[in-house]
């Protein structure tokens, strides 16, 4: 028996998350309510709880995550049966605990990965399933800024906002497709699958629409949700949903996504 997923992701996102975060979280959601997700689950960086309540029509076994607040944050949702402060990379359970481990939009966020990485092998089942999402290389240069600059034939400027890009998010990785497999070999996995998405205007858009998504960000620092009215966002999400949706599309023979989905499971190779 595997876990159960609820549907119209982007509208059931956009009520409770401003559109630049929904868009993303919601090709995410597609991707994963394609996976079999056999308990016991755990989820690597679960941060407020939104994602997994879009998500999953029932509770994840496990979320761990660092930040004492976001922990609070994702309790309140009451889509998980436990819930633990701890770094990724020193997670209190047994042994091959989790027959299904997913980490999404996460790994590119911590500096060093591969100790995160080993324990996602330690507490994967034989046999079990890690599904992670990660930008790919293409990530910053599908941004509006680097590709305005970039036309306008200011390379140099265009590199230099790349970085303040980056520094700005707190993404320290951004990697081809063979070095995110490489990254996940060396730690002792297989990918068994992968799936680019976030072509380059959808990913561009989501940085259009960013600017809009601060007075949320005000919004979730005082009262731990992004809308100060929420009942106001659930009256018009609908037409957004409707103006939104038709640029939502998994496509199978995209190459050069913003943003790469993996599954992986166990191999023989271990770190050295």
């Amino acid at each position: 028996m595997t876990i159960r997923f609820k549907g119209n992701f982007l509208e059931n996102y956009l009520r409770v998350a401003p559109a630049a975060l929904a868009i993303e979280r919601c090709f995410e959601c597609e991707i994963l309510s394609r996976q079999d997700f056999e308990p016991p689950v755990l989820d690597i960086g679960c941060g407020d709880g939104v994602f997994a309540s879009v998500l999953f029509d029932e509770q994840v076994d496990l979320g761990i995550d660092p930040d004492p607040d976001e922990v609070e944050q994702a309790r309140k949702q009451g889509c998980y049966r436990k819930l633990i402060q701890c770094p990724g990379h020193a997670i209190p359970e047994a042994d091959g605990e989790f027959r299904t481990i997913f980490s999404n939009s996460v790994l590119e966020h911590i500096v060093e990965i591969e100790p995160v990485l080993v324990e996602a092998r330690r507490l994967l089942a034989p046999g079990g399933s890690f599904y992670v999402t990660v930008p790919s290389h293409h990530f910053d240069r599908f941004s509006a800024g680097f590709r305005l600059l970039s036309a306008c034939g200011l390379k140099g400027l265009a590199e230099r906002y790349r970085h303040f890009y980056d520094r700005f998010w707190k993404h320290y990785h951004y990697y081809t497709i063979d070095e995110w497999r490489a990254i996940f070999q060396r730690a002792g996995f297989r990918v068994a699958a992968m799936q680019a998405y976030c072509p380059k205007n959808i990913c561009t858009l989501n940085d259009l629409l960013v600017p809009l998504a601060f007075p949320g960000l005000v919004a979730k620092i005082l009262t731990g949700r992004w809308f100060f009215f929420p009942s106001i966002r659930r009256v018009y999400s609908p037409a957004l949903t409707m103006i939104l949706k038709p640029g939502i599309k998994i496509d199978p023979d995209l190459q050069d996504g913003g943003m790469l989905f993996f599954t992986l499971s166990h191999s023989s190779t271990t770190f050295q």
